[in-house]
């Protein structure tokens, strides 16, 4: 049974932030299935992204070394973490930017902990470490019940 749907975008005001969905898990789900897609994975733009390349550089003093075209391309890099009613059951800080993960009390995907799936409100966060043009995503959560 789907539990939690929700699409949006993240644009770069949104870089090096982190964006949180509630969602409510009913009672007797044994299963809990994420499914996160999100895209574009790179930055298509070359000018930018040659742009954002030596703009990173500059940030950071670092010498420039070759062309910026070198670094190509820019990948934009939102990942996901999990919590359950308040409690941290895990993250997926991963490079795919389609995913999906499975948390049950016998099994969870890498990253997260395996427990009873409890009633309640559980968060579930985009991690947004870089992104260089307008992103959207969408989560999917499905909850299998006893």
């Amino acid at each position: 049974m789907l539990i939690f749907c929700t699409k949006g975008r993240i644009t770069t005001a949104n870089d090096k932030t982190n964006l949180m969905h509630k969602f409510d898990v009913p009672a007797n789900i044994k299963t809990l299935k994420i499914k996160y897609h999100y895209s574009p994975k790179t930055l298509e733009d070359r000018e930018k992204a040659v742009i954002t390349v030596r703009n990173c550089f500059d940030k950071y003093d670092e010498n420039l070394i070759g062309r910026p075209a070198d670094y190509l391309p820019v990948k934009n890099l939102i990942t996901l973490s999990l919590d359950s009613c308040g409690t941290y059951r895990g993250a997926a800080h991963r490079q795919d930017d389609i995913q999906e993960h499975t948390i049950s009390r016998e099994y969870a995907s890498p990253g997260f902990m395996k427990g009873k799936i409890t009633a309640g409100e559980w968060d579930i966060v985009l991690n947004v470490h870089h992104v260089s043009c307008d992103v959207d995503y969408t989560i999917e959560i499905e909850g299998e019940a006893e």
